[in-house]
């Protein structure tokens, strides 16, 4: 087996991280993009990783009975989702099948404590954050996501149903307007160029917009197109340059630069309004948020007394609804604007038990002491450092609650918390993305 063959009649039965199919061919592991079960597929080997050879699928010569009519006019080419075509109940069936597989195969005693999936009430326009990317199509200019299994090649989208259905206009608005402007779109290869992104940003509490510009160098126009933007959509209250700074060898380095509106969006959560920095993290899934932020309340258990440790806390969401009423909250995020707006969120919501560092959580650790009850920890992707596991769990806390939104490295870090004396007693998986393989897990880990 080599790159570039093609390989036909390849029945799919199962799906892995990241909605993968997997198959065995010539007792090689092949790992296939947008296949699901019950397909059967011709595919193409377009690379290998160790042992392990990816596949993607180029016609699909038996489709699976799980694939419907999609209502997204963009569902068989875009990569923003891979599920559009499935309805959503058999998408939950299959995340938690493929999240059981991970938990048999790292940790199998955590099979009986696994809840059953917590799911999203509403599946279309639910996202509060798209980011979309500027391309050249036959010499036009578009606006789109990447197509499926593709790194240079952009789907123009004229009508995404997870943002909102104003949200397609302001892209028809901004594919037009920079059509006739002389300006050159970022080349990531050559490293050059100027434009970039268009990341929208939606309050769904107060029903307006943040719209984020993403170029590599600063041009004149764009306060120009700030202008007419807001001109012609009242409800987009907030439009800013992100400047991206970047060489290869070098660090990548970002700045915003307010053009036009307030420098920040509000949203809500439950009770609690935060503000967000056209840089800051914000769960992309708003009613969501709520379902996911009760179920790690109701695991903390915070009392009077409690006194809450959030790391990689980010604005603050978190710590703050959890100890909007009671205990007292202690917050930690390497990026200071990020520790800015979690300040100001605590003075806009009138919390005033709170302290927060700007750091690495590995190093406020090291060189702080803390008096604490219950730790909240929601790291990226890639999970904890070890030295920030390490340090976590010579806190010698009672509760750790962990939110992931990777099994792979939740897993991974799970195993270090239970050589260092703790103990797994829930783990809840909440859906914030659906058409996506995506899942959230909150776990609730207690020192023995």
């Amino acid at each position: 087996m080599k790159i570039n063959d093609e390989i036909t009649s390849i029945s799919i039965e199962k799906l892995v991280n990241e909605g993968l199919a997997l198959n065995y061919i010539n007792n090689k592991t092949v790992l296939i993009y947008n296949a699901i079960p019950g397909d059967i597929v011709t595919i193409k080997i377009i690379k290998k990783k160790k042992r392990i050879f990816f596949a993607k699928v180029i016609k699909i010569e038996k489709k699976s009975e799980f694939r419907k009519t999609s209502n997204c006019i963009h569902s068989k080419t875009c990569g923003g989702c891979i599920y559009q075509e499935i309805d959503y109940a058999t998408q939950i069936k299959f995340k938690e099948t493929v999240l059981k597989d991970i938990i048999n195969y790292n940790l199998p005693e955590l099979e009986n404590i696994v809840w059953p999936i917590k799911k999203c009430n509403k599946i279309q326009y639910h996202r509060n954050k798209m980011e979309f990317a500027f391309s050249k199509k036959d010499s036009k200019l578009i606006l789109g996501l990447k197509e499926k299994n593709s790194f240079d090649n952009v789907v123009e989208v004229e009508d995404c149903k997870l943002l909102s259905k104003e949200s397609n206009e302001f892209l028809k608005f901004t594919t037009n307007y920079f059509s006739n402007i002389n300006i050159e779109l970022w080349d990531s290869r050559e490293q050059k160029g100027c434009l970039s992104h268009l990341a929208i940003r939606h309050s769904k509490a107060f029903d307006n917009y943040m719209v984020n510009i993403k170029a590599h160098s600063y041009n004149d126009t764009f306060n120009n197109y700030a202008t007419a933007l807001t001109k012609e959509y009242k409800k987009i209250t907030s439009v800013n340059l992100i400047l991206i700074n970047e060489k290869k060898g070098s660090p990548t380095t970002t700045q915003s630069i307010n053009l036009i509106g307030t420098k920040t969006l509000k949203e809500n959560i439950g009770d609690l309004t935060f503000l967000i920095s056209p840089l800051s993290f914000f769960q992309t899934n708003t009613e969501q948020t709520n379902i996911l932020y009760d179920t790690i309340k109701e695991l903390a258990s915070i009392k009077e007394n409690s006194k809450l440790l959030d790391l990689y806390c980010g604005t603050g969401t978190i710590g703050l609804y959890l100890c909007d009423k009671e205990g007292f909250v202690t917050g930690i995020e390497e990026i200071e604007a990020a520790i800015e707006n979690a300040k100001e969120n605590a003075n806009i919501n009138k919390i005033k038990n709170t302290n927060f560092y700007a750091g690495k959580v590995k190093n406020i650790l090291k060189f702080n002491e803390f008096d604490i009850t219950t730790i909240i920890v929601d790291p990226p992707r890639s999970g904890m450092t070890p030295k920030a596991l390490k340090r976590t769990a010579e806190l010698r806390c009672k509760d750790i609650i962990y939110v992931s939104c990777n099994p792979i490295t939740l897993m991974r870090d799970i195993k270090e918390f239970i050589k260092l004396n703790y103990k797994v007693t829930h783990l809840i998986p909440v859906d914030m993305f659906p058409h996506t393989y995506h899942l959230e897990c909150v776990v609730k880990l207690r020192l023995n």
